[in-house]
């Protein structure tokens, strides 16, 4: 067609606008780094402090403890995973989950990415008390690290599986960045004060379930079926952990403690580490006894009476350490005693009298 009015011809036909690459949804990697930012409030909150490591607060809200696993806070093996020690701690974890979660999202699909950080994080709070009964050791462990191991863990397994059909350049720098990514947390572990147990726990679960488990867009294998249930079984597992811990935080209960001859109750935060010993590492301890001798209390010494008993007080200070010694009379059968040592303020004054106190009205001599 010829336009009359100049002989000029049709416009050309416009190229169509570039699309805007659409990422795909990634509700797994978003849902985590909410979890995560929601639960370092509650430390923040419960803290008053985000930004200095509260070994109290970490305790209550359900980080990882050796000690206290074994007295019956299953839970912790799964709520440590949610909690972190500062804003460094959280961010560099968050940043790991930003750059692993998404990809194995498109890969073997949300709710089994979920599967695998969930599956991961609880072999490692496994690994990590294992090996803190292997060894006899006890701290605090806190991080969303083992979880994230595990789905570096996958990621390698992922590589190994599809290989084959990536180009050879390609694959040789995936290789290279999973060998650096392994050195450096190689130079970590030697140097950081981390729960290597919990890495390796998560690192080892997460290549074997990696392997195990369905691409999105691949074929269905026997073993396939199995690994989808446990993986989303992991994932409501890990939901119950965390609501255990969430209630146990609200309303802590008192631990029992059993010395020499004698039993009693002690605060939620005195967890029993051997015959007669409770504490938490660095804050507070308390010793119960019973002794085969006569108490005579003197006129003018510090006495107080708690429960059905007068005790005689011996207090003390040295090093940031508060130490008090209660004695009772036993009925005439010997001597209760109760030592308490405080190293923060969370045992002092007021709120280390009524922590004694507890001890002190539920304190009875075994038979």
């Amino acid at each position: 067609m010829i336009d009359p009015l100049g002989g000029i011809g049709d416009e050309p036909d416009r190229e169509p606008a570039p699309q805007r690459a659409v990422r795909p949804p990634r509700p797994t990697t978003w849902a985590l780094l909410i979890v995560l930012g929601v639960a370092f409030a509650a430390e923040a909150l419960l803290g008053r402090d985000p930004a200095v490591e509260n070994g109290v607060t970490l305790f209550r809200l359900g980080a990882l403890y050796g000690p206290a696993v074994r007295d019956g806070d299953f839970w912790r093996i799964g709520s440590y995973a949610l909690l972190h020690i500062g804003w460094i701690h959280l961010l560099v974890n968050s940043y790991a989950l930003w750059i692993l979660a998404p990809q194995l999202e498109i890969t073997y699909g949300s709710n089994l990415t979920l599967g695998l950080f969930c599956a991961t994080a609880i072999a490692g709070g496994a690994a990590s008390v294992a090996w803190s009964f292997q060894t006899g050791t006890a701290h605090l462990a806190a991080g969303a690290s083992g979880g994230i191991f595990g789905l570096f863990g996958a990621t390698v397994a992922l590589y190994f599986r599809v290989r084959k059909g990536i180009p050879e350049p390609v694959r040789r720098g995936i290789v290279r960045a999973i060998a650096l990514n392994l050195l450096i947390n190689l130079a970590i572990a030697l140097k950081a004060p981390v729960d290597n147990a919990a890495h390796l726990g998560g690192l080892l679960s997460g290549m074997v379930l990696g392997l195990a488990a369905p691409l999105l867009r691949g074929g269905e294998r026997p073993w396939h079926g199995v690994t989808r249930i446990g993986l989303l079984a992991s994932a409501l597992a890990f939901a119950a952990l965390e609501g255990a811990a969430v209630a146990r935080a609200v309303k802590p209960h008192s631990r029992t403690l059993v010395g020499p001859g004698v039993e009693a109750k002690v605060p939620w935060l005195l967890v029993p580490m051997r015959t007669g010993v409770a504490y938490l590492p660095g804050v507070v301890e308390a010793h119960v006894r019973h002794e085969d001798r006569p108490l005579a209390i003197a006129p003018g010494e510090d006495a107080v009476h708690i429960g059905s008993r007068t005790w005689l007080r011996e207090r003390s200070s040295e090093n940031g350490t508060d130490t008090a010694v209660y004695t009772a009379a036993d009925d005439g059968r010997g001597t209760l005693v109760i030592e308490f040592a405080c190293r923060d303020d969370v045992c002092r004054g007021a709120a280390g009298e009524e922590m004694v106190a507890q001890i002190a009205r539920t304190a009875r001599p075994l038979p």
